[in-house]
């Protein structure tokens, strides 16, 4: 293959990048440039560059490079030598080796990948909406199951993410549809979430208020069952498809890729250089199996993710990861509690990897576990391809059992299994060297005769069952404005876990409630964080006079309270000239139009994050509208509302 180098590119109109083979000129004596100009010989194609993952259905996983245009997308080749950083706007140009697929001779970067921005605060709630698709004849899964599976059930992927991340890891959201779209004619991705995101949008919808999308379909002939975009922890890639499968493995997987993580795999089948068996050798002394993991949704079960993902996603940090290279005895403690001592003990293998052993006790996620598990890896930085080792026949390592590397690196024992935490012994040849260090370079303490610390929480990062408070404090109940008033309803929400959005309502007149939109973020100045009050608000412009009555819906994810003034009677604003009674009166206006009334039917719209009823509420618009559409039935001018910068 040609070797590249980068050039400026002037025909552009600015700076943008362009790779050429070096000395590539044609038989006329013209650059590549100045061939491409002309009259390009190869077939180009212009797109958004992007790494996706499939879960092929034969058991195999399959990497692909994609060009997205619009609603269509090209899979491109590449060769090794060329680089291209995720979703850069690239001009490819090359042979058509199949159809569909171009594989690349040369390529032009039209436009710099853009930067992620620095939130605010560390790793804010994962906004993500799960859209059904369906179309005549063909249906996947309703939206009530689709929400208990995504946000609700105790084994949702909500409450899954928040325990194996200890907490650092939140989902927020929503799920939506289904939505009936035409039958792809094919099983080009890009193109069945261009159909889905336009019949979003046509609900009145905002797609920037989520940051992934779950692309949920009936079976298609695809030969994958699920497909993810490859982005990284803090800047993940948006978009995943699900083939006729939302079960639990595959749909925290896919996100799992969103994120960056790989697949965690198996050997079987290794010998060592004199044919012998042996649990581990080499790559090419066993067989690759890619989604072997049984205790891994990054793999084939719907467990715990092994500590090796932990690391790379920094759910696991500090003295949470301790590599040892000299003799010793370790404290390791389980996988599934937050902890600040060893849960991630390392050693050095002979191939330049390290064996990364976890303690597994049946406690949350886990519950059928219990034992050490050990994986081979490197050191947790990029995206991961650990392997676990079987040791047994459940995999797991018992107390009391030695493992030494096949080429005599290091020998480890399984000295106790507690109820709180194993034990490890370790002995090198020699002795070894050096100290147990944690990553980042620190030291770990000694606890109980054996590195590391014991310290433990007392339970997996609990389910979040404690709903918000939210109340409306301008304009205050029963109030009276000027018509035509400039003004700002103003709410006060707090949540021992954070708030993560709040929904307006509202009637005039005693014409049924309507939601009128949603925001995410409060003033700006308050973070939001975990038990912190903050003011959340909408703008409001020359509000036209009538009764109002107003109810705001605060959620923390999966749990919401509403902002009742009392019970089945929401806050009333008088928009009048009208002065009104005496202070002495107690005879004043009677509630119209209650926004908190009889329970409605089934939300299958996605008008609430994870609620399979609007418990409470009519709080319902034309699904054809948009909130903006359904103010317009009452003369009401909504500005865009104010956000805290990011």
């Amino acid at each position: 293959m040609p070797a590249f180098r980068v050039i400026p590119s002037l025909a552009l109109g600015g700076l943008a990048l362009t790779t050429m083979p070096v000395g590539c000129a044609d038989d006329e004596g013209l650059d590549f440039l100045e061939r491409a100009a002309l009259a390009p010989s190869q077939p180009a194609f212009e797109g958004r560059f992007e790494t996706r993952i499939a879960n092929l259905d034969d058991g195999t996983a399959r990497t692909l490079h994609v060009l997205v245009s619009q609603d269509d997308e090209r899979e491109i080749v590449l060769d090794p030598s060329m680089e291209i950083g995720r979703d850069a706007i690239v001009r490819v140009w090359g042979d058509e080796i199949e159809a569909g697929v171009i594989e690349v001779e040369s390529f032009e970067v039209l436009a710099q990948p853009p930067v992620p921005l620095i939130d605010a605060e560390p790793r804010p709630h994962r906004r993500i909406a799960t859209v059904l698709l369906q179309w005549e004849g063909a249906t996947q899964v309703n939206n009530p199951t689709a929400r208990d599976r995504m946000f609700l059930a105790d084994d949702s992927t909500n409450v899954y993410y928040g325990e194996i991340s200890y907490g650092i890891d939140k989902m927020a959201g929503n799920v939506f549809g289904p939505y009936d779209i035409p039958m792809p004619a094919s099983c080009n991705a890009t193109a069945i979430a261009a159909a889905g995101m336009t019949a979003f949008r046509e609900r009145g919808h905002k797609d920037t208020d989520y940051r992934q999308f779950m692309w949920v379909f009936p079976s298609l002939s695809c030969g994958w069952a699920g497909l993810g975009s490859v982005g990284s922890p803090d800047f993940p890639a948006r978009d995943s498809w699900y083939n006729g499968n939302f079960g639990c493995v595959v749909r925290n997987q896919e996100i799992g890729h969103n994120f960056g993580m790989g697949h965690s795999h198996s050997y079987t089948n290794c010998v060592d250089d004199e044919g012998l068996p042996v649990p581990f050798f080499s790559d090419e002394n066993c067989t690759h199996v890619e989604y072997g993991d049984p205790y891994d949704p990054m793999g084939s079960g719907c467990y715990h993710m092994n500590v090796v993902q932990k690391t790379y996603m920094k759910w696991l940090d500090e003295c949470n990861i301790v590599r040892a290279t000299a003799d010793g005895t370790f404290n390791l403690l389980p996988t599934e509690l937050p902890c600040n001592g060893t849960q991630a003990l390392r050693f050095p293998a002979h191939d330049g990897r390290d064996y990364w052993l976890e303690y597994r006790r049946p406690l949350g996620f886990d519950a059928a576990l219990n034992g050490v598990l050990v994986h081979v890896a490197g050191d947790g930085a990029g995206s991961p391809s650990p392997y676990i080792i079987r040791l047994s026949q459940s995999w797991f390592l018992p107390e009391g059992s030695s493992y030494t590397d096949p080429q005599g690196s290091v020998t480890f024992t399984v000295e106790e299994l507690n109820d709180t935490h194993a034990v490890i012994s370790a002995t090198f040849p020699g002795g070894g060297s050096g100290s147990p260090e944690c990553r980042g370079g620190s030291s770990p303490m000694m606890e109980a005769g054996a590195v590391g610390s014991l310290e433990c929480a007392a339970e997996p990062y609990p389910l979040d069952t404690s709903p918000p408070t939210v109340k409306i404090v301008y304009p205050e109940h029963e109030g009276r404005i000027a018509p035509g008033s400039d003004f700002a309803i103003v709410a006060e929400a707090a949540d021992d876990r954070g708030v993560t959005e709040l929904e307006l309502f509202f009637s005039i007149d005693g014409a049924e409630a309507m939601k009128v939109d949603s925001i995410f973020d409060p003033v700006e100045g308050c973070e939001g964080a975990p038990g912190e009050t903050c003011l959340w608000e909408w703008q409001v412009r020359n509000i036209p006079a009538g009764t109002y009555e107003l109810g705001v819906r605060a959620w923390d994810g999966p749990n919401w309270t509403e902002s009742w003034v009392v019970e089945g009677r929401g806050h009333v604003v008088y928009v009048t000239d009208d002065p009104g009674p005496d202070e002495s009166d107690e005879t004043g206006a009677e509630s119209t139009g209650p926004v908190s009334g009889d329970a409605g039917e089934e939300d299958t719209d996605g008008d609430g994050p994870g609620a399979t009823e609007s418990k409470g509420c009519a709080c319902r618009y034309d699904a054809g509208g948009s909130p903006a559409s359904a103010l317009g039935l009452f003369a009401l001018a909504w500005v865009v509302r104010r956000r805290r910068r990011a």
